[in-house]
C-alpha cells in the first residue's frame, strides 16, 4: 500500500494538483482522470482544467478517485482528512509523511509492477519451460484441434514478456517497495515551485 499524506491550498486548479502528486511520487507524465460526486474531470477537456479543488466542496473525510498516467491508469484514492484556514505566506503543497514507494512509473500499471516484483523475488523460478510446457501441455489437451502454431505463438508470447520484465527491472533497478523518504518527495516539491518560479 502507498500512502502520501500532503498540505496544499484548495485552489489548486487540478492540472496542478495532478502536477504536485506527480512531481511527490518522482513521475513526469501527463494524463489524469477525477471522479467526484459522479462526475468525470480529465486532463483532455478544457472544462476540466479549471476546476480547483475548492469547486468540489469536499467533507471532512470525503474521498474521490484520481487516476493519474495516461498510459499506466494508477488509480488513487484521495480523502480530505481535515481543512483549515491557512495563514499568510502558506501557500506551497509539503509532504505531511507516507509509506510504501511510488512504482516506476511506466512500468505496466498496478500489474506489470507486481509482475516486476514477483520475478525479482521468485527469479527464474516464476516461470519455468518445463512450467510453460505442462500449462500448454494441458491446454493442448483439453483441445486437441487447436493448431501447433498456436501454442508456438503462446511459448514465444510468454517468453518476450518475461523478457520485458527482465528489462524493465534492469531499467529501473531493485524495487523497494517499502522504502519513502519524506526529505526526497519535499525536496521534489521545492524544485517544482522553483522551476515554476510561482508559490503554487
Amino acid at each position: 500500500m502507498v500512502i502520501r499524506v500532503l498540505a496544499l491550498p484548495d485552489y489548486l486548479d487540478l492540472p496542478t494538483f495532478d502536477e504536485v502528486f506527480r512531481t511527490i511520487l518522482g513521475w513526469q507524465g501527463p494524463g489524469f482522470i477525477c471522479r467526484v460526486h459522479g462526475h468525470e474531470y480529465n486532463s483532455f477537456r478544457r472544462s476540466s482544467r479549471s476546476k480547483t479543488l475548492r469547486d468540489f466542496q469536499l467533507h471532512r473525510q470525503e474521498k474521490f478517485l484520481y487516476t493519474c498516467g495516461a498510459i499506466d491508469l494508477w488509480e488513487w484514492e484521495v480523502r480530505l482528512l481535515d481543512s483549515e484556514p491557512g495563514r499568510s505566506g502558506d501557500h506551497a503543497p509539503i509532504c505531511l509523511g507516507g509509506r510504501g514507494a511510488a512504482a516506476p512509473e511506466y512500468c505496466g500499471g498496478p500489474t506489470g509492477y507486481r509482475l516486476m516484483f514477483k520475478r525479482q523475488r521468485e527469479g527464474d523460478a516464476m516461470c519455468t519451460p518445463a512450467q510453460v510446457e505442462a500449462v500448454i501441455g494441458i491446454l493442448s489437451a483439453s483441445d486437441p484441434d487447436v493448431p501447433a502454431s498456436t501454442w508456438d505463438l503462446l511459448r514465444r508470447t510468454l517468453d518476450e514478456g518475461m523478457t520485458s520484465i527482465d528489462r524493465r527491472l534492469e531499467q529501473y533497478g531493485p524495487l523497494e517497495p517499502e522504502c519513502f523518504s519524506l526529505k526526497e518527495a519535499n525536496q521534489r516539491l521545492a524544485k517544482l515551485a522553483e522551476r515554476r518560479g510561482l508559490h503554487l
